[in-house]
């Protein structure tokens, strides 16, 4: 009975600090994501600043307040007419933080987030009209080469030892093949 005993207490034991451990894991890492409205923001580098702003804020707010985060992976989402995309993401340690608490060398930028929210370079451009290609400057083509520099290459003959065929060509069948013998 002694042995039953102390095989169900090392048992009870083990399992517990297996549920201590994984609790504590879980508590460690925190995901967030934040919704920002852009449709008063004219410019798209508004809309990015205001996004770093708020994931820095939240970032110093969760690592006070909770002393048990190691791990923050913060998502800034951008809202512009009826559009949600990613505009930001940062993922910090609580050390690295701590380090060097610049936002931007946490970050992952969207750079297809302008496209989808549809910020425009030019404010002048309306939604329907299409987008004036840009100018670039021409570079003239180079002359033509003169024909005196040029190699001669020798052209193939007209003739060929081969007859071309007349009409359309005719696939072989099986009544064609000598070698087939019917039993």
């Amino acid at each position: 009975m002694n042995l039953y005993y102390r095989i169900l207490w090392s048992t009870i034991l083990i399992l517990g600090s297996l549920f201590i451990t994984n609790l504590s894991v879980l508590a460690s890492a925190k995901k967030t994501s934040l919704l920002i409205e852009s449709n008063n923001n004219n410019s798209y580098k508004s809309l990015v600043e205001q996004a770093e702003n708020l994931a820095q804020k939240k970032i110093n707010q969760e690592f006070t307040n909770n002393s048990e985060i190691t791990e923050i992976t913060i998502t800034i989402l951008g809202e512009r007419r009826s559009q949600i995309v990613p505009v930001i993401r940062s993922t910090v340690s609580r050390e690295e933080w701590q380090n060097n608490p610049k936002i931007d060398n946490f970050t992952r930028y969207f750079a297809d987030a302008k496209l989808l929210l549809k910020f425009e370079d030019n404010s002048n451009i309306s939604d329907n009209q299409p987008p004036v290609p840009n100018s670039s400057p021409q570079v003239p083509a180079p002359p033509p080469p003169s024909t005196d520099s040029q190699p001669k290459v020798p052209q193939p003959k007209n003739t060929s030892p081969r007859r071309r065929p007349t009409s359309s060509p005719r696939f072989p069948t099986d009544e064609d093949d000598p070698k087939i013998i019917d039993d």
